[in-house]
């Protein structure tokens, strides 16, 4: 009898720590983040104005993986530092040679659209106006958290490659995507975010106001 208890007890006890663990293992298969706001405003002559705003998200954890992820993702915010340069300088030249009222910018606005199954994916939306008539862009990063990779297209959508390609393609063609940007750049390589169940594609095509998208399946509901 003491011995059925005793198996009892330690079923019971295992069953009880299970229940313990269990979040935490749910947890992990997202992760908490944070966004650092980086914003320089710089006005000139004729009220002519620069502004660059960069919302930098970070990802809170200690794991090879959240390191590697936050590394690639302060390595965004350094490459766009090149942008900021090009800003200033052309808005310093055009408040002594032109002196026309206008404001110039380069800000990068990023949310996160899915962040569940061990993938966190964010979009971010970036005015760029240096000169001429502006863009406006939106592109994308998606990351195992697992692996701490950056995920492709083909490592979230449903399908085979082949197909998955074809309706990239067929999807940018629909949209009007230019022919330069459908002969230079890889599927693996197209913007993308992940949200409700669908993978968000956003292609480059003629307007400078890149606000058009299609959807394919997603592996991730």
């Amino acid at each position: 009898m003491k011995k059925k208890y005793v198996v009892a007890s330690a079923l019971a006890l295992a069953m009880s720590v299970g229940l313990v663990t269990s979040p935490k293992a749910e947890a992990s298969s997202s992760a908490k983040y944070y966004f650092k706001q980086y914003k320089t405003v710089r006005k000139y002559k004729h009220g002519i104005k620069a502004i660059f705003a960069y919302k930098l998200p970070q990802l809170k954890g200690n794991s090879a993986a959240i390191k590697e992820i936050n590394k690639s993702l302060r390595k965004n915010y350094t490459a766009e530092l090149k942008h900021k340069k090009e800003l200033f300088e052309f808005v310093k030249w055009y408040s002594k040679h032109v002196g026309i009222h206008e404001t110039y910018d380069d800000i990068v606005k990023p949310r996160a659209t899915y962040n569940k199954n061990g993938v966190i994916s964010f979009r971010y939306d970036q005015d760029l106006n240096i000169g001429g008539s502006g863009t406006y862009f939106i592109g994308s990063w998606t990351y195992s958290l697992k692996t701490g990779k950056k995920l492709t297209v083909f490592d979230v959508a449903e399908g085979d490659k082949s197909s998955v390609c074809a309706q990239l393609y067929y999807g940018a063609v629909d949209l009007g995507a230019d022919d330069e940007y459908l002969r230079t750049t890889h599927a693996s390589k197209m913007n993308y975010t992940l949200k409700g169940g669908k993978v968000y594609v956003y292609p480059r095509t003629f307007s400078a106001y890149n606000r058009k998208y299609f959807t394919i399946p997603s592996r991730y509901k």
